[in-house]
């Protein structure tokens, strides 16, 4: 019996997982201003740059990081907000 064969995922875990991915996509196109665009690229494999951040969304590189952080906090109070809606 081989037993080095990385675990199947149940229907179930594929039904919470497709779930749990649709809140995260409609939580972050809830964001405002700049955020969804910038949330979104982020989740790119592999991320961009933050020179190519700065120059899709016509920001300056210094503004990606702190922005970031706003973005991300702001995602963490909405799904936080819809969790226990």
């Amino acid at each position: 019996m081989c037993t080095d064969l990385p675990p199947v995922p149940s229907a179930e875990d594929e039904v919470f997982a497709a779930f749990r991915r649709r809140l995260v996509r409609e939580a972050v196109a809830a964001l405002p201003g700049r955020c969804p665009q910038l949330v979104s690229a982020l989740a790119e494999d592999p991320p961009p740059t933050y020179r190519e951040l700065s120059e899709r969304l016509g920001m300056p590189r210094g503004s990606i990081g702190p922005t970031r952080s706003r973005c991300l906090a702001c995602l963490r109070a909405v799904l936080h907000a819809e969790r226990y809606a």
